[in-house]
């Protein structure tokens, strides 16, 4: 069997909104870092995925009304949860009408809020690559620009 080839960007996706009756959840970045975060379909992004990584600057919050899902925790960071440390990657996931923030404990150590799940790469139909902090860095570029 030969593999077929295809460009995600080729599968018809119906445009994401979010609904007046649907909920929405809120992050807020207490760490020194940037933080990526799960929020709706960006509508130039042509990946199969249901959300779209964002960056949240340090001190941020997400808009009002905008529905960030959950973050990503780096390959070289660790997330603690309940006495418990897990390493990246890992996408960690909130439900609908949460007020969630993200903080760090040490160099590498993240917390949360509590949780609804934490999930491996392909347990999860979100992006979830594998990439350290110094390579988000690398790719969103100089923090004057931001």
């Amino acid at each position: 069997m030969a593999l077929f080839q295809l460009d995600y960007g080729d599968l018809l996706r119906p445009p994401y909104r979010i609904l007046p009756s649907r909920g929405w959840g809120q992050c807020t970045n207490l760490t020194d870092e940037y933080v990526i975060v799960y929020g709706p379909k960006h509508v130039a992004e042509r990946s199969i995925f249901d959300t779209s990584p964002y960056v949240l600057p340090p001190g941020r919050i997400t808009p009002d009304r905008w529905d960030c899902d959950g973050f990503f925790v780096p390959s070289d960071r660790w997330l603690e949860r309940w006495r418990h440390r897990r390493s990246g990657p890992r996408a960690v996931k909130f439900w609908n009408f949460r007020l969630f923030s993200v903080w760090k404990t040490g160099k590498s150590d993240y917390r949360c809020s509590w949780a609804n799940g934490v999930f491996e790469p392909s347990q999860i139909n979100w992006a979830v690559p594998n990439l350290s902090y110094s390579h988000i860095l690398a790719r969103i570029g100089p923090p004057e620009n931001k």
